[in-house]
């Protein structure tokens, strides 16, 4: 049937792909819920509590004369976490903290 072009399956497949462009996902719904409850996002949210964990380790980069020096003294992972996370940039040979991070840091 696929081979021949089916004008019925055609039909089947393209109101199965307007379904699932329409349907919201899961966890768009448990961000709206989470946004309602709460008043900031499951992003936001997220990127407070990695800031207030590693607040110890920042508060020392803040207080070198040399960002990406102290930085590049941190573990590898810790660095990796603090990149994926939005916290401190990742340039070449010029590591810092974010101006979001130091916002909310300083704020």
């Amino acid at each position: 049937m696929r081979n021949n072009g089916d004008p019925e399956l055609k039909e089947a497949q393209e109101a199965q792909e307007q379904i699932r462009v329409n349907k919201p996902s899961a966890a768009s719904m448990k961000n709206e819920r989470f946004l309602n409850m709460t008043g900031i996002t499951f992003q936001e949210k997220s990127f407070r509590n990695m800031i207030d964990f590693n607040k110890h380790v920042l508060m020392k980069i803040l207080n070198s004369n040399n960002q990406h020096a102290a930085i590049m003294r941190l573990p590898k992972n810790i660095r990796k976490t603090l990149k994926n996370n939005g916290i401190i940039t990742n340039g070449w040979q010029k590591h810092e903290i974010t101006l979001i991070t130091l916002d909310y840091l300083l704020g």
